[in-house]
């Protein structure tokens, strides 16, 4: 079997690689957070189980300050990064993806904003992984929840 070099494929894997470890960094300290906003009755006892409720069932009216912690986080950790990986995520953003797709004469010499990225992670990382998360916490607030509606 022959293997083809592509500079696609390369560049996707470093920018999921270094998705991968920021979104395991965020869950991580959003774990560690135990200042809630929806009470001691709820059983919810991280920032991450009440992000993670609210991804799955309903925003409440502390999303705003859930997602700009989540978005802090998340820049504080893009602008650490080294600059081969910033540049491979930003190309995955919808941004990165119109610019590639521009006349080479045509780009900006170098368009990578880190709000792009810090963007394209909480949508398709941070938010998609709360989605998918559950623990008996989560679970018991949610089956709760759907008994009161």
């Amino acid at each position: 079997m022959t293997e083809k070099l592509s500079e696609t494929v390369i560049v996707r894997a470093v920018a999921e690689h270094a998705a991968q470890r920021i979104t395991r960094k965020i869950v991580r300290a959003l774990q560690q957070c135990k200042e809630t906003t929806s009470g001691d009755g709820t059983g919810l006892e991280t920032v991450w189980d009440e992000i993670c409720v609210q991804v799955q069932y309903e925003e409440s009216f502390a999303w705003g300050a859930y997602d700009d912690t989540v978005r802090s986080l998340l820049a504080a950790y893009v602008a650490e990064l080294p600059k081969h990986e910033r540049e491979a995520l930003w190309l995955q953003t919808d941004q990165g993806s119109d610019w590639d797709c521009e006349e080479p004469e045509e780009r900006d010499d170098y368009p990578v904003f880190n709000d792009d990225i810090v963007n394209y992670l909480a949508h398709e990382y941070v938010y998609a992984k709360a989605g998918r998360w559950s623990n008996r916490r989560i679970e018991a607030f949610l089956d709760q929840s759907s008994m009161r509606d």
